[in-house]
């Protein structure tokens, strides 16, 4: 498998650039699993980007899911919160308290240092998250 543009994407964070939408669509797709927890994570460490991570009922549109594939409420939906970060990248009003920037690059901060674990004597990169580091919390 082709992993150029994982790859890539670990240079942007690297050179602390910010993310697109693009960047995390295929995040998403590259392992669902891990971009499940790191959403919840991101909760974790900003707890007001807990509406943009939530799952809502959204129609799912194109060739990549079945038509009306929508989840109860209980699970996590990929293509709502991708769609509620599109939203929230488009300055929408229901997300007027919650950085864009900030939310994203942490989204992709802690993606990869879920999927690439690292000792503990090197942090990881973190760019603009807040006054303190954030943190992995493993029980999400």
């Amino acid at each position: 498998m082709d992993n150029t543009r994982l790859i890539n994407i670990y240079i942007k964070i690297h050179n602390k650039k910010n993310l697109i939408m693009d960047d995390l669509r295929y995040l998403a797709k590259y392992d669902p699993e891990c971009f499940r927890k790191t959403c919840e994570n991101v909760v974790y460490n900003i707890p007001e980007s807990k509406v943009v991570m939530q799952p809502a009922e959204v129609e799912q549109e194109g060739n990549e899911v079945a038509e009306n594939n929508i989840l109860p409420q209980n699970e996590f939906d990929i293509f709502a919160v991708l769609e509620n970060l599109k939203k929230m990248d488009a300055d929408e009003t229901v997300y007027k308290n919650v950085d864009a920037k900030r939310v994203k690059n942490l989204l992709g901060n802690l993606f990869m240092e879920l999927l690439f674990p690292h000792n503990d004597k090197e942090t990881f990169i973190y760019e603009d998250v807040g006054e303190e580091e954030p943190t992995f919390d493993m029980k999400a």
